[in-house]
């Protein structure tokens, strides 16, 4: 009946009612209108009764066959397709019916035969096409066989291979007319075997990238007949839409846009969007020119056009006005060459595949693997770049715009440094831009996970940290297992100074995925910030701790757990840097541009060997990437460092041609010339080198983790070269190396200190009156604060001390480092290092001739952006410095009579001279800087002009005391405070304290130490601080394992206090243990000018940060009585000091009673308190003087070219620096301790 409705109603749709009624007005359909009730019911009766009438009439056989097939009849339905290829052989579609009935029956080989006979008759037969391939990768996804897998992927590949051997020449031209409809099918036949391709093996990139390109050529050309300059290619697409791009996001007169116009002889920004003006047309026909006027206007590849969501929704219309925005391809062509659209159905389909292939494209070519490869079908000339893949995301998008494109663009084009004026006149770079693309996905899909968080680590990284959060909460409310989710919102709520809530995001992260560097190192630090160590595992010569928090043996075999998870992932991540080698293609004008800065660096023509070596490293890092791999070649990193090394180098030269060897002036002179500008040109990045890659622990982080020396200064190598990286490649910056300063008039130089902590902070703390004190005569101080005022009397007490000190929190590097540029500072001084909120960026850029690191951060640097590390013998030893390390081996080289052996054959290849190569595989050494070496120790302490509350009187009146009454005042102060900080404990209860931020205490070693002196010393407490509080419980737990309820009840906390109280109540300690992996810094210098003894173990000998607590003993003129050397020997001394003590009474006048101490413990206190004004620790000024000798002669060794080890200069001279590259500083100033004994 539906069908006699059909024929009668057809003929008379659109005509008249003829006023009759064909349906009963009380006609009511049937209830059971279920699929097999409707097939078996009605359709099946009706077919069978077309076939009586009709008995061979193929079409009814044909979908009776189908109906059969349907209701599970399978036999008859084979039987009535063999009855139809009796009448027609070939007739495909029953081969085809035949084929997906076999497969139903699960004869999978007989399935293929009938699709494949029905394929190779008609080759465009995608039905049969699409069976074979669904079946082929059903089969293949279903087998453990690896062997197999590939075999049933091959058979697929072959299939499409045949099918495009039958419509394209060999040419690869279309031989065959397709309709509109057919085109998305055999695209997606090509994009099949270029996917195939790429999971075959790595072998065969290219020619899946060549499949990929076909399919995305297939639609952009026009329907036949074509001409050749309609053969459009993937470049002519790529070069097109590099074009428009350009065209929309610049203005009319910019120098690009000008120079298009003079290629294609006309207007390009007018014409652009006009139907008759064919932009691929245009860029065919210009051949090779327009492509090379892109990459010189690119430098070596195609210039990036910075767009927005609008602009990239035109790209499409623009690219094909004639075909009214649609691919060519899917159109036909009428009699008079217009292209007229297709169905809708087949636009979303094409669009949809094109898209896709796009993507494909552009994720592929992000791969490592094909980063910086030459794009097919180009010569040599077009290589794949962060453009290429950026345009073909634009080109994606333009025709399916989709959330997850809106996220992988925006991740793409965040890393981009160059900018663009927006819509509105606004500045936008490519962080801008990722989040415009981020906020126009969440228009689509506002739940979006990725997008959430890709825009959360945005914001986060722009200081948004609690907006970042919610996107974050927001993405895995979406996706609760997201890991990558996950570890960001543990960083993030680290990040605000919360850890113990950061520990559950890290689990949870790590238990989706258990080998995520950031999960797992997020969770390590969280976990050892609040001192919970179960699960911690064992790693050589570390206490050991199991799931339930025992203690467990280090000796071999081990127990790992999430230390030595985090530190094979770390080893993993360290060697990943080898495969990120640089463009071969780019090697050869790298080399050039580097030859060329060696001549001005050395003001002469190298010579032959000298020419030679150089060719050889460059050489060297133009290797594979399992060749640079089994070498330990950085390829990119070496490039970086060199330009970091020749920067300063070149600076001077510039400096010696216009002022001459001057280290000072009488009387200021004119800058000079700008002509130097077009001479000092610094060596620049391929623009096809990537971002290097960093570890994911921080610098700051392994000084309280179990890594070796190497791995140590890797990682802080590596963040230095990302460093430099990122500055260096800023499109503002300077083509020449920062012009010089001009020399110091009457020998003032001007020294410049930039730190994120001139506020109410340690650093502040320690160094507010050094600024003060510097010499005026000599030297001109600046500060650059690099966060905002925190409203304390910090600020504005130190600027007032100085010339200038401004507040940079707000600036961007172009303003800090033109800044400094403008005040011609000869040194700058950085206080941060790799601490929270620290501007490495601006010492990266190279502003200043002479940069140097101090206070801030006990550890190297790890960049040839750092000249010199301020610091002690006893804080870093000497032999630990690369360019000390390099004096030893060249020395070792010339001690060797062999003459197969000389000091070149004892250097690692890529050294720069003295500066070792940091990824040498030596853990000999840690220190990439020069060592600038202070008298005494290199800490500076504030606390003779800051905190003689204690005592209200001055140094003067306190020197004229007698020591008898300066140290019974000193004792009654010391009991009442005990009394009132501990009022239960009595008074010959030792107190051991330590005030450290517990994630000192890092893996327990120390702690289990402590254990052990409480239970040998009964009567004495372990004074410990809530810092922080969440930590209390872990390590009262700890406590109670290792060493019994007894001791863990002697265990107290108490709060951080403010400043002048936290100073003032140290006393009530008896002795400060101090932590071994990381020591107390600031908290030192507070404990012992309260008179209180610290017990330090300098236990590593590379780690910078487990040596400043010697060091500022060794300063106090009593340090034999306070360093150890061993575990062993710092439990044996705290309980032979702690037994020392003995208290006698004494009455005052007033009839109180003090007791006052006696004992070797008591007298070095006494002795401590006593001295503490003269020590060289608390002196200040005395601290200013040396340090002041100290960039003196910096300055003198930059100006006469010493400082570089092999320059001419260098190896002409004979001062100090010729035998070593450290800068010893002198202390002319007697120092006046005096020792007191009972």
């Amino acid at each position: 009946m539906a069908y006699a409705y059909y024929l009668y109603d057809s003929p008379l749709a659109g005509a008249p009612s003829m006023g009759l009624t064909t349906v009963p007005i009380r006609y009511v359909a049937p209830q059971d209108d279920t699929i097999e009730n409707i097939y078996r019911g009605r359709l099946l009766p009706l077919l069978l009764t077309l076939v009586q009438y009709h008995p061979n009439h193929l079409p009814i056989l044909l979908l009776l066959a189908c109906m059969y097939h349907v209701l599970g009849d399978y036999h008859h339905s084979l039987s009535i397709s063999q009855q139809i290829l009796s009448h027609d052989p070939e007739y495909v579609e029953a081969m085809s019916n035949i084929g997906t009935t076999m497969k139903a029956l699960g004869q999978t080989e007989q399935a293929y035969e009938w699709w494949w006979k029905a394929l190779q008759l008609r080759p465009t037969y995608w039905d049969a096409l699409d069976n074979i391939l669904g079946m082929t990768f059903q089969l293949a996804h279903g087998t453990s066989d690896q062997g197999r897998r590939l075999a049933y992927y091959r058979q697929a590949l072959g299939v499409c291979q045949f099918v495009q051997r039958h419509v394209f020449d060999a040419d690869g031209h279309l031989s065959a007319s397709l309709r509109p409809d057919e085109v998305p099918r055999l695209q997606r036949a090509i994009f099949t075997s270029g996917t195939i391709y790429s999971t075959i093996g790595p072998t065969n990139t290219g020619r899946a990238v060549s499949e990929l390109a076909r399919a995305i050529e297939l639609v952009i050309r026009p329907p036949p007949p074509l001409s050749h300059f309609e053969l459009y290619t993937l470049r002519d697409l790529l070069l097109a839409a590099c074009v428009a791009g350009h065209i929309m996001s610049s203005s009319a007169n910019s120098p690009g846009i000008i120079e298009l116009s003079d290629i294609f002889q006309a207007d390009v920004s007018t014409s652009l969007g006009d139907p008759t003006f064919n932009l691929l047309h245009v860029v065919r026909t210009s051949s090779d020119q327009l492509l090379h006027t892109l990459l010189r206007v690119g430098d070596g590849i195609l210039p990036t056009p910075l767009l927005v969501p609008e602009e990239v929704v035109r790209l499409q219309p623009l690219l094909f006005p004639w075909s009214k925005g649609v691919f060519p391809a899917i159109c036909t062509r009428t009699a008079d060459g217009d292209l007229v659209p297709p169905a809708d159905s087949t636009l979303q389909q094409t669009n949809g595949m094109t898209s896709t292939v796009l993507l494909t494209l552009a994720k592929r070519f992000q791969e490592n693997a094909l980063a910086s490869t030459v794009f097919p079908g180009t010569g040599d000339g077009l290589r794949v770049s962060t453009t290429v893949v950026v345009l073909l995301y634009y080109l994606a998008l333009s025709r399916a715009p989709a959330p997850s494109t809106y996220n992988n663009l925006g991740i793409v084009i965040s890393g981009i440094a160059e900018t663009r004026r927006g819509p509105g006149g606004e500045l936008l770079d490519g962080t801008a831009l990722a989040r415009i693309f981020y906020s126009a996905g969440l228009k689509i899909e506002p739940q979006h996970p990725h997008l959430l968080t890709n825009l959360g680590s945005l914001l986060k990284d722009q200081g948004q940290v609690e907006q970042a959060i919610k996107l974050y909460m927001k993405a895995i409310e979406q996706k609760p297992d997201f890991d990558i989710a996950l570890a960001n919102l543990g960083n993030a709520i680290k990040d605000i100074g919360r850890p113990w809530d950061a520990i559950e995001y890290y689990r949870r992260a790590a238990a989706v995925n258990p080998s995520l560097p950031e999960a797992v190192c997020g969770l390590v630090n969280s976990l050892s910030a609040i001192c919970d160590w179960r699960g911690r595992g064992a790693v050589e010569n570390e206490v050991g701790v199991d799931d339930t928090g025992h203690v467990i043996s280090s000796e071999p075999p081990l127990h790992t757990g999430w230390m030595a998870r985090m530190v094979s992932i770390t080893d993993e991540q360290i060697k990943e840097v080898y495969l990120q080698g640089i463009d071969g293609a780019h090697i050869p004008t790298v080399v050039d541009d580097c030859m060329r800065a060696l001549t001005i660096m050395k003001d002469r023509l190298l010579r032959p060997g000298e020419a030679a070596l150089w060719r050889a490293r460059f050489h060297l890092i133009a290797g594979s990437g399992a060749e640079l791999a089994e070498k330990h070649v950085n390829g990119s990193g070496f490039l970086i460092r060199f330009i970091d090394w020749i920067i300063p180098q070149m600076q001077r030269r510039w400096y010696v041609k216009a002022y001459g060897k001057t280290i000072a002036l009488d009387q200021i002179v004119p800058l000079v010339e700008d002509h130097f500008t077009s001479v000092f040109v610094r060596p620049k990045f391929p623009k096809t080198m990537q971002v290097p890659l960093v570890p994911s622990v921080l610098p700051f982080h392994t000084f309280t983790y179990p890594l070796s020396p190497r791995v140590s200064r890797l990682i802080a190598h590596r963040n230095a070269l990302r460093a430099s990286y990122v500055a260096l490649s800023q499109p503002w910056m300077p083509s020449h190396v920062c012009r010089p300063p001009r020399p110091p008039v009457q020998g003032k130089l001007t020294i410049a200190y930039i730190s994120n902590d001139v506020n109410n902070h340690p650093l502040s703390h320690l160094m507010q009156s050094v600024f003060g004190m510097h010499d005026k005569e000599q030297f001109n101080v600046l500060i650059y604060s690099t966060s905002p005022w925190d409203g304390t009397v910090y600020r504005p007490r130190i600027a007032s001390m100085v010339e200038n000190c401004f507040d940079v929190s707000a600036w961007s590097l172009k303003q800090i480092f033109n800044h400094i540029q403008q005040q011609e500072v000869h040194i700058l001084i950085n206080l941060g290092g790799y601490t929270k909120g620290s501007r490495n960026d601006v010492c990266a850029a190279r502003p200043c001739p002479i940069q140097m690191q101090l206070m801030g951060y006990p550890g190297s640097l790890g960049g040839n952006w750092c000249d010199y590390l301020v610091c002690d013998p006893i804080a870093c030893p000497q032999d630990l410095s690369g360019p000390e390390r390099w004096r030893s081996l060249r020395t070792a080289g010339d001690n060797v009579t062999s003459s197969s052996q000389s000091t070149q054959s004892i250097e690692t290849p890529l050294d720069l001279g003295a500066d070792i190569d940091p990824e040498d595989i030596s853990n000999e050494w840690v220190y990439t800087e020069r060592l600038l070496y202070m008298p005494h120790t290199f800490m500076v302490a504030d606390h003779k002009q800051s905190y003689r509350g204690d005592e209200h009187i001055s140094a003067e009146d306190r020197a004229r005391m007698s020591p008898e009454t300066l140290w019974l005042e000193e004792e009654r102060r010391r009991a009442d405070a005990r009394r009132h900080l501990f009022p239960d404990v009595p008074q010959d209860v030792v107190i051991f304290a330590n005030f450290n931020q517990l994630y000192k205490v890092s893996n327990g070693s120390i702690f289990l130490v402590w254990v052990r002196i409480l239970r040998k010393v009964p009567r004495s407490i372990l004074w410990l601080l809530r810092f922080p509080s969440a930590g209390e419980e872990h390590l009262l737990r700890s406590a109670r394992l290792w060493g019994g309820d007894d001791v863990a009840s002697r265990i107290h906390f108490t709060d951080v206090a403010k400043k002048d109280w936290h100073v003032y109540r140290a006393r009530a300690a008896d002795i400060f243990l101090d932590t071994a992996e990381c020591n107390a810094h600031t908290i030192a210098a507070d404990v012992l000018w309260t008179g209180t003894p610290i017990l330090t173990w300098p236990k590593h000998r590379h780690k910078m940060c487990s040596r400043v607590a010697a060091s500022m003993l060794q300063a106090t003129g009593f340090a034999d009585h306070m360093i150890v050397h061993s575990a062993e020997e710092y439990e044996a001394r705290a309980v032979a000091l702690a037994h020392s003590i003995r208290y006698v009474p004494y009455h005052e006048p007033s009839r109180a009673v003090i007791p006052r101490g006696q004992g070797e413990l008591m007298n070095l206190r006494r002795n401590i308190f006593l001295n503490r004004d003269n020590m060289p620790l608390y002196d200040t000024l005395r601290w200013t003087r040396n340090l002041e000798k100290g960039l003196r002669e910096a300055w003198r060794r930059w100006v006469e070219g010493t400082q570089y080890e092999t320059s001419d200069e260098w190896e002409a001279c004979d001062g100090p620096e010729k035998r070593s590259s450290c800068i010893w500083v002198q202390d002319d100033d007697p120092v006046n301790i005096v020792t007191h004994s009972d």
